[in-house]
């Protein structure tokens, strides 16, 4: 009777074993556990996994892997409060959160979480987007400039000719954020300039929009109004800051399929009065993926029928790829660009587009004597034809003409890689090499050297393609987060084609100083109540 009795406890035992180990020692999943491995591992947590496990991510014990991980939570907390919530990446942040909510049960019994308990949900708590109620200001810039044998207003050359403006762009906004979803946005312009015989002046709404955040996922949000298209380098789609900029009567639809991947969807229209009179409409996509800090990959494609000259059918297809890479202290970028679509051709019909440009950068930032240096390089082209340059069909032009790049310079004696028209001449197709070198010679003064040499691809039989050699050179002194003084000296060297066009090879000459500011009040968003 005896063995009987120990012999029914042992089954029951036995038959329990299963039901014990899932309560009190049940395993993760191997993902989980190589997860937390590579945590403890950045963190520095002094808690390990066994070695199989670590290494091999092979299942844990649920016991020994909260064990690590609130040893993660603590050095992660730690970290926070020394450098704040913005140190912790949105990814790592979401890493986080997802294993402590798988271990919840096990991380409450372990002595000492109930203190950090709701510091920790604090830290991991999906932050807003904007730390602010309501920012009210005005930014903008005011300008002295002067330029000598060369016209401002029609960037174009002018030999013997010398000229000054006074040019002002002033910007009142409201920027508001009644709830933590969605954003209000209203910005007004006044831009002009006057001196000699120029003088123009306009007001008028640059930008208003709401943008709505989706509460459910991070990274989606709808935008619509009139707004700034800005993507990559500003290549292909920019914003003309220099002067009075550039906008449209949109909708963007931002969404993020993906934590590394960004999609945007676009569609609108070029806004007046600062579309300096093109019409037409922009439509397209755009996709941004991050593989690290520096380091991504971005598609795109947009249809333009923007144009001085609107025709029926006329368009141009961009499609193109942005790739960027961080390496020590280089940063490389490379961007190619197709280009198809349709060309109005003066007579009964339009034309195919057929075109490529694309740039290439590398830029090295490096210390000197304990002096910030910044050396920089590229390469810039743009495809051309010998009808363009003969006057017969431009279909093989490449054209940027959203561009707000510096890689044709900051002169605007050429204002995108399609080509230069001096006089009754047209160049198509432009080449351009660059070189440069920045110093920060102090904490708020900087120094930047540039120089350009740009070759045409096509000209007029009988023309030198030598275009000319554009240098720049700019001081900025930051005097305050609020207020930058730039002052800046530019000098083209005009090539042999300037002379063969308009019979003058002098340079052109070009100066400015100018005050760019941003004032403005904020209301912080209240703190949340615990």
């Amino acid at each position: 009777m005896k063995r009987m009795v120990i012999g029914i406890a042992a089954s029951v035992a036995l038959g329990s074993a299963p039901w014990a180990l899932a309560a009190d020692d049940a395993r993760t999943e191997a993902r989980t556990c190589r997860q937390i491995a590579e945590l403890t591992r950045k963190y520095d947590t002094g808690r390990t996994l066994p070695g199989d496990m670590a290494v091999e991510g092979q299942p844990c014990l649920r016991s020994e892997a909260a064990d690590c991980l609130f040893g993660v939570l603590e050095n992660v907390l730690a970290k926070c409060r020394a450098e704040g919530k913005d140190s912790l990446a949105p990814e790592e942040r979401a890493l986080i959160l997802r294993l402590r909510e798988e271990l919840d049960a096990e991380l409450e019994s372990r002595h000492g979480y109930h203190t950090l308990r709701e510091e920790v949900e604090a830290m991991l708590a999906k932050p807003d987007l904007y730390d602010y109620e309501y920012r009210l200001g005005m930014n903008g810039f005011v300008r002295g400039e002067g330029a000598g044998s060369f016209r401002l207003p029609e960037f174009g050359q002018a030999p013997g000719h010398a000229e000054g403006r006074f040019l002002y762009r002033v910007k009142p906004y409201l920027f508001w954020h009644p709830v933590a979803w969605l954003d209000l946005h209203a910005e007004g312009q006044g831009y002009g300039f006057s001196g000699g015989s120029q003088d123009y002046g306009k007001i008028s709404l640059y930008q208003g929009f709401a943008e709505v955040l989706c509460p459910l996922r991070d990274g989606n949000s709808l935008k619509a109004g009139r707004q700034e298209l800005v993507y990559g380098s500003s290549f292909m789609l920019g914003s003309d800051s220099f002067y009075k900029g550039l906008v449209y009567d949109a909708v963007r639809l931002r969404i993020t399929p993906l934590t590394p991947l960004t999609v945007d969807i676009f569609g609108g229209w070029y806004a007046s009065p600062w579309s300096d009179g093109t019409e037409g409409g922009l439509a397209g996509g755009y996709a941004t993926w991050n593989i690290s800090d520096g380091t991504g990959l971005e598609f795109y494609g947009f249809r333009d029928s923007g144009s001085t000259e609107r025709h029926d059918g006329a368009h141009r297809n961009s499609f193109g790829l942005r790739a960027t890479a961080k390496l020590g202290s280089a940063s490389i970028e490379i961007e190619p660009v197709w280009q198809t679509g349709r060309l109005f051709n003066g007579d009964d019909a339009n034309e195919s587009i057929r075109a490529w440009g694309g740039h290439a950068d590398i830029m090295i930032d490096t210390d000197l004597g304990g002096i910030g240096n910044h050396f920089f390089a590229g390469v810039a082209y743009g495809s051309g034809s010998r009808d363009a340059a003969l006057g017969v069909s431009g279909r093989k032009e490449f054209l940027n003409q959203a561009t707000d790049s510096s890689l044709t310079g900051d002169m605007n004696v050429v204002g995108d890689l399609s080509g230069l028209d001096v006089g009754d001449y047209h160049a198509s197709g432009l080449q351009v090499y660059t070189l440069g070198w920045g110093v920060d010679l102090t904490g708020e003064l900087s120094l930047t050297a540039t120089g350009r040499y740009f070759l045409a691809n096509y000209v007029p039989d009988g023309f030198s393609r030598r275009i000319g050699l554009e240098t720049d050179f700019t001081l900025t002194y930051a005097v305050s987060d609020a207020l930058s003084i730039i002052a800046g000296y530019d000098r083209f060297f005009t090539g042999r084609f300037f002379s063969d066009a308009s019979g003058s090879n002098g340079d052109i000459h070009y100066g400015y100083l100018m005050f760019q500011f941003d004032l403005s009040h904020t209301k912080p968003k209240q703190a949340r109540g615990r």
